[in-house]
C-alpha cells in the first residue's frame, strides 16, 4: 500500500516523535514523518501521556527546552492527527500482557528508586493490535518482546528503513520536498 491511501494507519511510537523533535533530531525519522499523510497517521493515547509527562518534567528543570515540545505538542493535537485510544477491548488485551513475568519489567524495574514505570509500550502495542495498525517505532528490542507472546501487525524501524514484522499490505514511504503534515510544522 502507498503511505496515504485511504483506511489504513501506521501508529507512532514515542521513540519516533522524539527523535524528530529532540534537541539532536534524526533526519532520517524527520523524513519519513515527512513523507506521511495526515489520514495516514494515528498517535496512540499512551504516547500523548508519555510526550505530556516528558515535557512536563522537563519543564521543571529547564523551561527553554520544554517550551517548544509542549507548543508543539498543543499544535499536533490542534490538527486532525488520529489519536488511537486505549478501549476497553485494548485495556484487556494490556490487562493479559502484565500476567507475562518477563514483561513485569514494562511496570516495574525492582530497583528501589527507580522512576515510576507505566506500562506505556504495552498499551501502545495493544492499540496497534486491537486496531490492527501497523506500529513504527525506533524501539525494536521492547515491541519484539512483546511480538513473540502478542503478535504484532507490523512493525517499522523508519531509520533502518526495515519492516521486523512484516504487515499484511505493503508500504512506500516516499520522501517529498517541502512535504507537511500534521507532525511537521514549516
Amino acid at each position: 500500500m502507498v503511505a496515504g491511501e485511504t483506511g489504513m494507519h501506521l501508529l507512532l511510537d514515542t521513540s519516533v516523535l522524539s527523535d524528530a523533535r529532540g534537541p539532536n533530531p534524526v533526519r532520517e525519522v524527520q523524513n519519513f514523518l515527512a513523507s506521511l499523510p495526515d489520514h495516514v497517521v494515528a498517535i496512540p493515547a499512551p504516547v500523548i501521556f508519555e510526550l505530556e509527562r516528558g515535557g512536563f518534567m522537563l519543564s521543571q528543570i529547564n523551561p527553554d527546552r520544554a517550551r517548544p515540545l509542549l507548543f508543539w505538542l498543543d499544535k499536533m493535537l490542534e490538527t486532525n492527527v488520529h489519536i488511537a485510544q486505549l478501549d476497553s477491548a485494548a485495556s484487556r488485551l494490556v490487562a493479559r500482557m502484565a500476567t507475562v513475568p518477563r514483561f513485569r519489567r514494562f511496570w516495574a524495574s525492582g530497583h528501589p528508586g527507580d522512576d515510576l514505570r507505566f506500562g506505556c509500550d504495552p498499551a501502545i502495542a495493544a492499540i496497534s493490535i486491537r486496531y490492527q495498525m501497523p506500529l513504527v517505532t525506533r524501539d525494536i528490542q521492547d515491541f519484539m518482546t512483546i511480538h513473540a507472546e502478542f503478535p504484532l501487525p507490523g512493525l517499522y524501524e523508519p531509520v533502518k528503513r526495515r519492516w521486523f514484522v512484516e504487515p499484511s499490505r505493503s508500504w512506500d514511504f516516499a520522501e517529498k520536498e517541502d512535504a507537511t503534515n500534521c507532525l511537521v510544522f514549516r
